[in-house]
C-alpha cells in the first residue's frame, strides 16, 4: 500500500476535483444562504465607500469584501457569483496541493489533503458560504507553509511571504490572527533556544506587520470597543467537548450516532498524537498545537470581546493546517497495517461528514423555503413591516418588496424603499388600516421594550429573528 501511496494519492486528488465541480453545480438548482450571507449580499450592493462605513461598524476587518468587489463586473447582485467568489479559494489550495505540498511530501500527503479539506467537517458547504472563512484558509495555509520556509531555511524570501500571509490572515479575520500569532510566538521560542542570530529577521518582520496593520487597527480598537459592552453568551462546555472533534465532525448534538461518528474522530486523533511523537514530526505538531491553542484562545477571548462565543466556521483555516498535518504524518507511514488503519478511519470520518453535510443542506433549503413561504403571505401592500434592528434590515430586506418597509436604527444601511423612524407608534398611526409586522432579531434587551408595550401575535418563528403581528 505505501508503494502505490502516490497512485492512491491521485486518485484521492481526483475525487477533489469532483467535489470541486459539485459545488460548481450546487448552488444552480439548490441556492442555500444564511443570516451573514445575506448581510454580505446587501453590503455588496451598496456604493463602495458606503459599504466601507459599514464595514468600519461592523466586527471584521475589509479584505475579504475588497476581494468581492473584484467580481464586480460579473454582478454582484448574483448570489451564484458571490458563491463561486468563495469555491476559488479551493482551486487556490488546489494549486498549491499540486505544486508545493506535493513536490515536498508526495502524492499521497497532497491527495488526502485535498480530499480531507473537501470533505471533513462540513468543508462543501463553507466553500460556498458568502463569507470570508474559505479565503482564510488559503491565506492562514500560506503563512503555515512558510513559517516551515523560515524555521527551517531562515531565508529572506520566506520571512517575506510569511509576513504577508500573516498580514493577508489579519486583513481577513481578526480570529485568523490568533492563528498566525502563536506562529510567531514558537518562531521567537525557536530563535531564543536555538537560533538568537534571526532575532533581528523576527524583528523586522514583526515591525512590518505593526506597520502595515496599524492604519486598519485604529477601526479594530472602535469596533471593540462598541462590542465589549454588548451581550455575551458566556463560556459553554458543551461546545468545548464539540470543538475538540470539529476537524472532522461538524456536529453539536449528543445523539448516538453523532457521539460515535465523534468517537471515531477521537481515536483518529489519539492515533495521530502517538505517530507524531513515535517518528518526532516537528511540523504536524506544530499544526494540531495550532488547532487547539486557537481554541483555547479564541473561546477565552470572544468571551470578553465581541459579543458572542467562539463559532465552528472561525476555525475553518485552521483545520485546514490540522489535515495538512494530518496528511503528512500519513503519507510517511511505511507500516502498511498502521497506513491501512488510519486510511479507513479517514474513510469513515469523510463518510460521516458527507451525511452531516447531506443533512445541513437539506436543513437550510428547508428553512429558506419556509422563510420564502411565509414572507410570501405578509408581502403585500396592506401590510407594514418594520425592522427593530438595523441587522434585521439587512438580512430581510430583499425578500419583501411590495409591503411598506420601517427601520428603527442606524441609517447608514438603508435604501430608499425603507423609511426610518423610530417611534412604533407613529408607524401604526401613519398606516391606518394596515396590518403591522414587527421585525424582532435574538435580542431580549431590544425585544423586551416592545414585549411590555405593545400586544404582539408571533406569527413566525426563524430562530434568529421572529415576525410579530401588532396589534393597533
Amino acid at each position: 500500500m505505501y508503494d502505490k501511496g502516490d497512485y492512491l494519492g491521485i486518485f484521492l486528488f481526483g475525487v477533489g476535483i469532483l467535489m470541486l465541480l459539485w459545488m460548481f453545480v450546487s448552488p444552480i438548482s439548490n441556492v442555500f444562504i444564511h443570516v451573514d450571507e445575506y448581510w454580505t449580499y446587501t453590503l455588496m450592493n451598496l456604493p463602495f465607500m458606503d459599504a466601507m462605513n459599514v464595514i468600519i461598524h461592523d466586527v471584521h476587518p475589509p479584505l475579504y469584501y475588497w476581494i468581492l468587489y473584484i467580481f464586480s463586473p460579473f454582478g454582484l447582485e448574483n448570489l451564484y457569483v458571490l458563491k463561486v467568489a468563495s469555491i476559488i479559494p479551493y482551486i487556490l489550495v488546489m494549486g498549491i496541493a499540486l505544486t508545493k505540498i506535493r513536490r515536498d511530501y508526495g502524492w499521497l500527503t497532497a491527495g488526502l489533503f485535498i480530499f480531507c479539506i473537501g470533505i471533513m467537517s462540513d468543508f462543501f458547504v463553507e466553500y460556498l458560504t458568502i463569507r470570508m472563512y474559505s479565503w482564510g484558509l488559503v491565506f492562514v495555509l500560506l503563512a503555515f507553509l512558510y513559517y516551515n520556509e523560515v524555521t527551517t531555511n531562515w531565508d529572506k524570501r520566506s520571512w517575506v511571504l510569511l509576513t504577508v500571509f500573516t498580514l493577508l490572515s489579519a486583513y481577513t479575520q481578526y480570529f485568523f490572527a490568533i492563528t498566525c500569532a502563536l506562529m510567531y510566538l514558537l518562531i521567537l521560542v525557536e530563535i531564543l533556544r536555538n537560533h538568537k542570530d534571526k532575532l533581528r529577521q523576527f524583528g523586522k518582520s514583526v515591525l512590518a506587520i505593526i506597520i502595515l496593520y496599524a492604519p486598519w487597527a485604529v477601526v479594530f480598537v472602535y469596533q471593540l470597543k462598541t462590542q465589549v459592552g454588548g451581550y455575551h453568551e458566556g463560556l459553554n462546555p458543551v461546545n468545548l467537548i464539540h470543538f475538540m472533534t470539529y476537524f472532522a465532525i461538524k456536529a453539536d448534538n449528543f445523539r448516538p450516532d453523532t457521539v460515535a461518528f465523534k468517537l471515531i474522530a477521537a481515536v483518529f486523533l489519539i492515533l495521530l498524537l502517538v505517530l507524531i511523537y513515535k517518528k518526532r514530526e516537528k511540523l504536524p505538531a506544530v499544526g494540531v498545537f495550532l488547532l487547539y491553542a486557537t481554541i483555547a484562545i479564541g473561546v477565552m477571548g470572544l468571551m470578553f470581546s465581541f459579543c458572542n462565543t467562539m463559532r465552528v466556521r472561525y476555525l475553518i483555516p485552521v483545520i485546514g493546517v490540522f489535515w495538512l498535518s494530518a496528511s503528512i504524518v500519513i503519507g510517511r507511514i511505511e507500516n502498511n497495517k498502521i497506513l491501512a488503519v488510519m486510511l479507513i478511519l479517514i474513510m469513515a470520518l469523510a463518510g460521516a461528514s458527507l451525511i452531516i453535510t447531506e443533512k445541513d443542506i437539506d436543513s437550510r433549503l428547508t428553512y429558506n423555503d419556509k422563510k420564502a413561504d411565509f414572507l410570501s403571505t405578509i408581502d403585500n401592500n396592506d401590510t407594514v413591516v418594520v425592522f427593530n434592528t438595523d441587522y434585521g434590515y439587512r438580512v430581510l430586506h430583499d425578500d419583501i418588496q411590495n409591503a411598506q418597509k420601517y427601520s428603527i436604527g442606524d441609517t447608514y444601511f438603508y435604501s430608499n424603499d425603507t423609511k426610518i423612524c423610530n417611534n412604533l407608534t407613529k408607524i401604526m398611526h401613519d398606516n391606518p388600516g394596515k396590518k403591522i409586522y414587527l421585525v424582532n432579531w435574538a435580542n431580549k434587551d431590544i425585544n423586551k421594550e416592545y414585549e411590555n408595550n405593545y400586544t404582539m401575535v408571533e406569527k413566525y418563528d426563524a430562530g434568529h429573528f421572529t415576525i410579530s403581528l401588532v396589534k393597533h
